[in-house]
């Protein structure tokens, strides 16, 4: 049931991928500055690069599972996002810790490069929806 404040939209495909991967990309950018002006070694650097990449590709598969194409309601584009973020959370923790224990990678810079990269990402994607949101209500 959509009532006249609660427009059907779309969010814009494109721009919400090439966020995904601008964010993540500024994110490894961050961590590499770093942890080479810190006391951490390459290993470090090279493990939280790979799980902010690991964020980057689940990222872009959770924003094309999440159809931004496919019109719906406002109220409804709520939920699909939060839904997105939660499940884009879990997937790239859960793959960082297979490589920690697979792999035997280190678990610090694995996680927080994870949560680094998951961030960055969060406050794209909500930006770009937030701009949309707001043009379909003016």
């Amino acid at each position: 049931m959509n009532t006249p404040s609660s427009p059907n939209i779309t969010l814009p495909t494109i721009t919400l991928l090439v966020t995904a991967i601008g964010t993540a990309a500024l994110a490894a950018a961050g961590w590499t500055l770093v942890t080479l002006l810190g006391p951490w070694d390459t290993p470090t650097t090279l493990t939280g690069l790979l799980a902010i990449g690991i964020v980057a590709a689940v990222a872009i598969c959770g924003t094309l599972a999440m159809r931004p194409w496919r019109a719906r309601s406002i109220l409804s584009w709520g939920g699909v996002l939060i839904a997105a973020s939660i499940g884009r959370a879990i997937v790239a923790i859960g793959i960082c810790l297979l490589l920690y224990f697979a792999a035997r990678q280190s678990v610090g810079p694995l996680l927080i490069g994870a949560l680094v990269g998951l961030v960055a990402v969060l406050i794209g994607e909500t930006t770009v929806a937030a701009k949309q949101f707001k043009q379909a209500t003016a």
